[in-house]
């Protein structure tokens, strides 16, 4: 009985059962006439429609799964917390949802991105103070995280991991959903 398979090398090679005798003749011819070029070339299909089309379909749905993942993030580790977890530690993962908010009040064709011209410099200072805002929220929960790394007195590291943790999804998340919207 003949097995056939194929391996990286892009030839066709011939195993026997162990019960049949081998005849190196046969083996070597049968191998000769299918060996396959290793030029061929796939024509992959071309897509039925352009990647943008389809990250504007697909890309609300994923980043809300990201955003809806931060905050998983956050209330597992306020739940699974041994100690009260004091209001402060909340602020920056509020303060970078509100900088998500921020930066896709601003629709992407309404900017313009020359930069001779004075136009539009009201949505640029907005997406400004949208950036750093979000910088500083990130800042402050790494400052949080190293505070409860440093201290025994507060929360776990995991609170302050988590709040990191958080504020990056959150903020990947509204970068997701501003990309994804769709220009006409």
């Amino acid at each position: 009985m003949l097995k056939f398979s194929f391996f990286f090398s892009s030839t066709l090679t011939v195993c026997r059962s162990p019960s049949e005798p081998r005849r190196s003749s046969d083996s070597y011819r049968f191998l000769q006439s299918f060996t396959l070029s290793r030029t061929h070339t796939f024509d992959f299909p071309r897509p039925f429609m352009d990647y943008s089309v389809l990250w504007g379909i697909i890309g609300p749905g994923i980043s809300g799964a990201v955003f809806g993942a931060g905050w998983w993030f956050w209330v597992d580790a306020v739940v699974c917390s041994f100690v009260k977890v004091p209001f402060v530690h909340y602020l920056p993962g509020i303060f970078a949802s509100f900088a998500a908010l921020m930066f896709n009040c601003v629709k992407k064709d309404d900017m313009d991105y020359s930069p001779y011209e004075e136009g539009q410099w009201r949505l640029k200072l907005w997406l400004f103070l949208a950036y750093v805002v979000s910088f500083v929220s990130l800042a402050a929960s790494a400052g949080l995280l190293a505070q409860d790394a440093l201290t025994d007195k507060g929360p776990s590291s995991w609170t302050g991991t988590a709040g990191v943790v958080q504020c990056v999804l959150v903020l990947v998340s509204g970068l997701m959903f501003w990309t994804s919207e769709g220009g006409e």
